[in-house]
């Protein structure tokens, strides 16, 4: 980017990531150039519905907040565009005449139509990493509790039944003896998918004495050092003692994992899934935890979020249920602004494009 030349911006933030998070890392980025920055900030509905109503012409954003006419409105004389979770769909892209650059705070931006930037030759920068370590600790969390019954021993605690079956004339240890866990050394640890996040798992899996198991046929060899690579999903799916799900929220992964794989489990297995909810078969899922098929499981995502009061899974004691938290850390606003500014300040600074996500793309074209 030639520094001679001014700059407009366009930054959108939410609740999440904070627009003055964002415009201070913008600033820094673009130390040494002239230029105006316009922000606002977006309101968060339900960025994690799959299943809106309202038709916004690009079905291939999802995930998003707020509405693409915010950013009609303001595009038409901005170069450097900045969001989290705002959609940016081919209707913006082609609204925004001088866009050079594009960067998003999130690590798959599934909000942004990137085909579409690259066909104009908009170079896009995202912030991969962002959730490794809250998601790759949440996922370990997930193995322990479910493991050793902990959510399950707790209500037991907190409901007085301990006390009252230890403090009768004769103890009755029926209860108690329900929450002895596994041990988790040498136990087998399937992941489906060895990116970022699930290498991550790997790791800590790996330290607390686990065999892990991978099944990931774009992951390239080096990566599996020290892992067991299984040749399908059936193999890793019936050896697994814990199957963890971290796969990309693309088309082809929708209902990847389905009723013949839930089945080929072990019943002593538990299942873990903090990726997305439609890459799995819930309906199969919930009958799996119905009738005892598998051990237990951990969500923290779902194919309709907020879940349903209605869904069964709420009436059952064998899975443990969060809010789609998996990514969240209390430093989320500044870090994630930091991180994107890290991945874009390059090419800002020296015109390198290393870290941008479509540089080889566009080259290509």
């Amino acid at each position: 980017m030639d520094k001679n030349q001014k700059l407009n911006v366009l930054v959108v933030g939410d609740e999440w990531v904070n627009t003055k998070d964002l415009v201070a890392a913008t600033k820094k980025m673009l130390t040494g150039y002239h230029y105006e920055i316009d922000s606002f900030d977006v309101i968060m509905d339900k960025p994690m519905s799959r299943d809106r109503s309202d038709d916004i012409g690009d079905d291939s954003v999802t995930e998003y907040c707020g509405h693409p006419r915010e950013l009609i409105e303001r595009i038409a004389d901005v170069h450097v565009l900045i969001v989290h979770t705002a959609p940016v769909t081919r209707q913006v892209i082609a609204a925004g005449k001088n866009l050079a650059a594009i960067g998003c705070c999130r690590s798959d931006a599934v909000n942004i139509n990137i085909n579409a930037a690259t066909e104009r030759g908009i170079y896009f920068f995202n912030a991969p990493g962002r959730s490794v370590e809250p998601v790759s600790d949440l996922t370990i969390t997930f193995a322990l509790m479910l493991g050793r019954n902990i959510i399950r021993a707790d209500q037991y605690v907190k409901a007085g039944r301990w006390a009252a079956d230890i403090n009768r004339e004769v103890p009755n240890w029926d209860e108690f003896v329900t929450f002895r866990g596994i041990t988790f050394k040498n136990k087998k640890f399937g992941l489906v998918g060895l990116g970022k996040i699930g290498k991550r798992v790997a790791e800590k899996a790996a330290a607390l004495g686990m065999q892990v198991l991978v099944y990931d046929p774009f992951a390239a060899d080096a990566l599996f050092e020290g892992y067991t690579r299984t040749a399908s999903l059936p193999e890793l799916f019936s050896a697994s003692d814990i199957i963890s799900i971290h796969v990309p929220p693309l088309a082809a992964n929708k209902g990847l994992i389905s009723t013949e794989l839930l089945a080929m489990m072990k019943p002593t297995a538990y299942f873990i899934n903090v990726a997305r909810g439609e890459i799995i078969d819930e309906d199969a899922l919930i009958d799996a935890l119905q009738n005892k098929k598998i051990a237990g499981a951990a969500l923290d995502v779902y194919y309709t979020e907020p879940l349903p009061q209605q869904s069964p899974l709420l009436k059952l004691d064998n899975v443990i249920l969060t809010p789609h938290l998996a990514g969240q850390r209390k430093d989320l606003s500044e870090g994630s602004a930091e991180l994107l500014q890290e991945m874009m300040q390059p090419f800002f600074q020296s015109g390198k494009l290393d870290t941008c996500f479509n540089a080889r793309a566009i080259q290509q074209k």
